[in-house]
């Protein structure tokens, strides 16, 4: 009730009634990577109104200013005289008088081509425009609203190349072979479906009744839709068994841009010689690219790179489960400040341990429950990867605080715990309902029984929804909420995880594999970080026990996985293992006996081998669902 005494006074500042906003975009004229936009309106206002463009949107936790890629913004009446117009701050325009606004009319820079690496919006959040080729929408960068009135109709017709066709979740209400008109009920709508205007072919997946398009732009071949869909087709499989029922979307869409970077794979790896100065070219245009996945209720968007080999393949498979589950969470349980997200000056929820920590977990599921990743591996890698990763954030800062902060520092600094230590703290939180329930309940099951109760149209209340969770679950669940999502207890991992019988030990001495990391006095100095998965070696003795050279790459996990059988236990000292090191753009490989010595094991994990029956029950519902 408090937010919306605030926002009723702005509202009825701006406009006395909703306003159907018609909007025409012109892609056959983008000259220097700019679109002319012409909206056609039946604005009344008070004396002054003011039109604008979002500060940040849903799915981004960071500022994008969409504003400053609009120029030569003009305004008029109803009877074609032009208004005054004043630019205020980077996302608005002031229009006076603002009693009869019947068009507006402006250009769209592209964000993609911004230089300045502190303010570029993040790739699959932005704009990319190339005359005949492509047009990569988030229609926030494109499209503004009057005042703080997003409820209004918007309908929009693009004039297109006849080679290009448009892929979007929203409502088509009609097409033509060079137009194409989109509408949404509400400008959160409008936001939430981004557009891809593409030449190459799309391809279809169907998933519990939900129809999925895979639509692409690769700038060096005319398939890609086709390997990306036959690479996630498993994974769609998988999020089939994990949901077992109709999903909360009728039809939902990948919608993907490819950067070529086959030519820089090839230069690096040998395959293609070119000159120094071409090959820092190369290098540089790689240089401030932000790949990854922005999630929408209906589609996620994908800003990715081809290495060679279709390896833009791979980003998808590895982020489109998360991407795709986001389904539930936001679209289909959110609160008020992301149902009524203010595009203006946006309030941030504090429930990110729900919207991307949960995610990220489910999507360990899905991988797991669904057959894509064995229990063991989810275990010993998935699972351990992301507890280091978790480790390095604060326990001192309240994953609450954090998440209504996200825009400030240090907060901001923060957020990419979501991934990790949320994702954890996910698990941990599906551990205790399971156990305070005796296995009637999942994480799983509460969230979708939640997700009937709300749906998108729905907002539950930012204040009380952590009580309200706590209510469908068991009294004492409150506890773990006070203490590790509002709270600043560190996680209690190696506690928790034994309720399901996999056994975690932050640290403890053990028998360690006897090589260049581990005895200091074998001939062998290395970097100490890991880079890209590889170990450089700075120094080798030339009678060194395993054949390493200076500058030579180490394979990280291969080192690890050569100690080991196949059933994680340590292979008899003696025996020969061989590693492979990338020597002067070469794999070479090593081979030496395996040696072991008494050291420190940090971050353990494993399957416990002779569980409790109640052990045996709760990590069979957490690894198969059932």
């Amino acid at each position: 009730m408090k937010l919306l005494l605030q926002l009723l006074p702005c509202t009825l500042a701006f406009g006395t009634f909703a306003q159907k906003m018609t909007y025409q975009a012109d892609l056959t004229n983008c000259t220097k990577d700019r679109i002319a936009i012409t909206l056609n309106t039946t604005y009344k206002g008070p004396d002054t109104a003011v039109f604008n463009f979002p500060m940040t949107v849903p799915g981004t936790y960071a500022v994008l200013d969409y504003g400053r890629f609009i120029t030569q913004f003009k305004a008029f009446d109803s009877s074609g005289k032009a208004l005054k117009v004043k630019k205020k701050g980077n996302n608005s325009f002031v229009i006076v008088p603002g009693k009869d606004v019947a068009k507006v009319q402006y250009l769209v820079d592209d964000s993609w081509e911004e230089k300045n690496g502190k303010t570029k919006i993040f790739e699959p959040a932005g704009t990319g425009f190339e005359a005949g080729k492509y047009f990569y929408i988030n229609n926030g960068g494109l499209f503004g609203y009057f005042g703080l009135e997003w409820n209004n109709e918007y309908e929009i017709t693009f004039r297109k190349p006849k080679n290009l066709q448009g892929f979007t979740t929203l409502v088509q209400q009609s097409k033509t072979e060079d137009q194409v008109t989109f509408r949404s009920k509400s400008y959160h709508e409008l936001i939430d479906n981004p557009i891809l205007f593409t030449h190459e072919k799309d391809e279809n997946i169907r998933v519990q009744g939900t129809d999925v398009i895979i639509a692409s732009y690769h700038e060096g071949m005319d398939s890609s839709a086709y390997y990306i869909k036959h690479k996630i087709d498993s994974a769609m499989v998988a999020i089939d068994r994990f949901v077992g029922g109709k999903l909360p979307v009728d039809n939902y869409a990948f919608l993907n841009f490819v950067k070529d970077y086959r030519e820089l794979e090839a230069v690096f790896s040998g395959e293609k010689k070119i000159g120094l100065f071409q090959k820092i070219k190369l290098a540089k245009s790689l240089g401030g690219q932000g790949f990854g996945a922005l999630e929408h209720g209906h589609s996620s968007s994908y800003f990715l790179p081809d290495f060679g080999h279709n390896s833009y393949t791979d980003m998808v498979y590895e982020t489109g489960i998360h991407e795709f589950m986001h389904i539930y969470s936001p679209l289909s349980l959110h609160s008020q400040f992301i149902g009524e997200f203010n595009y203006t000056k946006p309030i941030m929820s504090k429930h990110l341990w729900l919207y991307e920590g949960t995610t990220e977990y489910f999507s360990v599921l899905v991988s797991m429950q669904g057959g894509l990743t064995s229990v063991k591996s989810t275990v010993e890698n998935n699972l351990k990867g992301k507890i280091m990763s978790a480790s390095e954030y604060p326990d001192n800062m309240p994953f609450t605080v954090m998440s209504a902060n996200v825009f400030d520092k240090p907060y901001s600094d923060q957020y990419a715990q979501v991934y990790e230590r949320g994702a954890i703290m996910a698990m941990l939180l599906d551990i205790e309902i399971m156990r305070l329930t005796k296995g009637s309940k999942t994480l799983k099951t509460v969230i979708f029984e939640l997700c009937g109760k709300y749906g998108s149209n729905r907002s539950f209340n930012e204040e009380t929804f952590i009580d309200e969770f706590v209510a469908a679950v068991h009294p004492d669940l409150k506890a773990f909420f006070t203490k590790y999502v509002e709270g600043t207890t560190p996680l209690a991992i190696e506690e928790t995880f034994k309720v399901i019988g996999i056994d975690y030990a932050k640290s403890k001495t053990g028998t360690v594999p006897s090589h260049f990391l581990t005895d200091k006095n074998c001939g062998v100095t290395a970097d100490n970080r890991i880079i890209n998965g590889k170990i450089a070696i700075k120094k080798a003795d030339a009678a060194n026990p395993f054949g390493l050279q200076a500058k030579d790459q180490v394979d990280y996990k291969e080192l690890q996985a050569v100690y080991r059988n196949e059933d994680g236990t340590l292979v008899p000292e003696g025996t020969m293992v061989t590693i492979h090191v990338e020597r002067k753009g070469k794999q070479v490989p090593l081979t030496f006996p395996a040696k072991f010595q008494e050291g420190m094991l940090y971050n353990t994990i494993e399957i416990i081998r002779d569980m409790t029956l109640e052990q045996e029950k709760l990590f069979r519902l957490w690894s198969t669902g059932r």
